[in-house]
């Protein structure tokens, strides 16, 4: 998956977030307008922890699958991405035993490990 095409997707499932993404503050996004997955994940996760509340249900269930996918190769840079620049970056929020309930897989493994240590 394409950083482009990471976007495209979390904007499908969250439509608010292309207004987030589009902003002059978003740090993720070079001067040229490049970004990487990492950076998209990472921009996402602001965008994820500010309104977890409103999210419905049915598209955090959508997004826990496209969490899977995206982690489905392991030792990819989606993987580590998927892990590292969104998964570790929401784990100790105030709604993690909520959202872990929506996760599968890999996704859930590795989100699981930080609720531990909460």
């Amino acid at each position: 998956m394409t950083p482009d095409e990471l976007v495209h997707s979390l904007v499908a499932l969250f439509p608010d977030f292309a207004e987030f993404w589009e902003s002059p503050d978003n740090a993720s996004r070079e001067d040229d307008g490049t970004f990487t997955v990492c950076g998209a994940f990472s921009e996402f996760s602001e965008f994820f922890c500010e309104n977890y509340e409103e999210l419905p249900p049915l598209k955090l269930q959508a997004l826990g699958w496209m969490l899977a996918e995206c982690m489905a190769d392991p030792d990819s840079d989606l993987e580590e991405a998927t892990a590292t620049c969104f998964l570790e970056n929401v784990a100790a929020e105030r709604f993690h035993a909520d959202f872990e309930r929506f996760l599968i897989g890999r996704p859930l493994e590795f989100y699981a490990q930080w609720g531990e240590e909460l």
